[in-house]
């Protein structure tokens, strides 16, 4: 079979937020990160779809995107990287893991969105394109 890889599942938006501190909050005792650059990355099925595409393989991501500017993000970065996205309508927000990270060190992660909920049906497009997969990994 001559078709893509498609990769099925949950994708995510990682973000680290690297700084560094120098001083400690007044209103609590915790550290202040002054904020010197920030990455964004797919995760999880997203990260399965982008680490198939890097080995010069043709593949296709059917995962649940919300109308976000998380799930606008991760489009894009996986558009990027050459691979086709066939997203179901997710309600609510994108899944996002943010790690705040000074020295080397992971400070914090913050989670936003992922709350457990059922993803709107998939698309024509999606169905054609499991159809005609090479291998499908879930």
């Amino acid at each position: 079979m001559s078709g893509p890889l498609v990769v099925v599942g949950d994708a995510l938006l990682d973000r680290d937020v690297a700084g560094a501190v120098s001083r400690i909050c007044p209103d609590a005792p915790v550290p202040v990160l002054d904020e010197r650059s920030a990455t964004d990355r797919p995760g999880g099925a997203g990260l399965a779809a982008l680490l198939a595409a890097a080995q010069d393989t043709e593949v296709a991501l059917v995962t649940a995107l919300a109308d976000d500017a998380g799930g606008a993000r991760l489009a894009e970065l996986l558009g990027a990287a050459g691979i086709e996205v066939f997203p179901l309508h997710l309600p609510g927000a994108t899944a996002e893991k943010i790690r705040l990270r000074a020295g080397g060190q992971t400070l914090l992660r913050l989670d936003r969105g992922g709350e457990p909920q059922a993803p709107g049906e998939p698309p024509e497009a999606a169905l054609e394109v499991l159809a005609r997969a090479r291998a499908i990994l879930v």
